[in-house]
């Protein structure tokens, strides 16, 4: 999985970095640039056995449809609970890009999370909810995908930093857009040290391999040169993140995907819910804080799990 990992702070003004070239500031010409970058970088990480983790939303929905321009039948795997917003998205989508008997939809129960809960504290060391949340369904995908003989997974793991996707970037360019785009250039930069370290050791201990074509570096490098005006900005009366993305996602993927909000894989999932029940079940009460941090640590001494003394 490609990243840059020396990502400093670039000076910025008010509207974007200094270094910013005029292609890059113009709205028109800066979708386009998107896709034709993305494109190659998708096709770079494509192979006979791979598929796409997929939600439904405009990160995995532009990778797949960039990636049937060459593999026309490409697998898509989706995990949720049985009525959850991943599950219910994921069907629709793939039936709106022509896909409808190319996904696999991987329902789930709680059963299936209390077993798989002990796999990933495992292999992550760690019993924080947040990363066991987000490992879960990672972890049943590719668990999922291994039965079927695929050995890569496709994500959009990056979009969310390069293109101003989360909800805290809505009230941070109120300040500034310099601001917004230090956050940025501060969220990639953690991103190999945190986010790509743990998907990457979920995945792994199920034998798959990731590849997250956002983080090639000709796609960081274009990403990072976007005004971040682009990336946050209004549209039919309210912020709108991710919105150049979504503005190139257009021409590639029908609007009720791209204009989509979609919920983060533990909450559309139903993972971080499922967890909340799970530590009722076992005695915790929701009123006491931190009760499903207290469950996934009893889960870890119930187990014998060794986990880092930092987490």
């Amino acid at each position: 999985m490609h990243t840059r990992s020396d990502i400093t702070k670039d000076d910025t003004n008010d509207d974007t970095n200094d270094d910013t070239n005029d292609d890059t500031n113009d709205e028109t010409v800066v979708p386009e640039m998107i896709i034709t970058t993305l494109s190659k970088s998708v096709k770079k990480y494509l192979a006979p056995d791979c598929a796409v983790l997929f939600s439904g939303g405009v990160d995995s929905s532009l990778i797949t449809a960039l990636a049937v321009r060459h593999v026309p039948d490409i697998t898509l795997i989706t995990v949720g609970f049985s009525g959850s917003n991943d599950v219910k998205w994921a069907s629709t989508a793939a039936q709106l890009l022509g896909l409808k008997n190319s996904l696999i939809l991987k329902i789930i129960d709680l059963d299936d999370l209390e077993s798989t809960i002990p796999c990933v504290i495992e292999a992550l060391e760690t019993a924080d909810p947040m990363a066991i949340s987000l490992g879960v369904p990672l972890y049943i995908a590719s668990t999922e995908a291994k039965s079927r003989n695929i050995n890569m997974l496709l994500t959009g793991q990056g979009a969310d930093e390069l293109f101003g996707g989360y909800h805290r970037y809505k009230e941070i360019i109120k300040k500034s857009t310099a601001s917004l785009h230090e956050a940025i250039v501060a969220d990639v930069a953690r991103l190999p040290r945190r986010d790509i370290l743990r998907d990457n050791t979920v995945a792994e201990a199920a034998g798959i391999k990731l590849a997250a074509p956002f983080l090639d570096p000709d796609v960081v490098e274009l990403a990072l040169s976007i005004p971040a005006v682009l990336k946050v900005r209004e549209f039919d009366g309210e912020l709108v993140g991710k919105y150049i993305l979504r503005r190139a996602a257009e021409s590639v993927v029908p609007a009720e995907i791209a204009w989509r909000d979609k919920k983060a894989m533990q909450y559309g999932s139903g993972v971080w819910a499922g967890l909340g029940r799970l530590a009722r079940q076992a005695g915790f009460k929701k009123q006491d804080k931190g009760y499903i941090r207290k469950y996934l640590y009893s889960v870890a001494g119930k187990n014998r799990i060794k986990l880092d003394v930092t987490s």
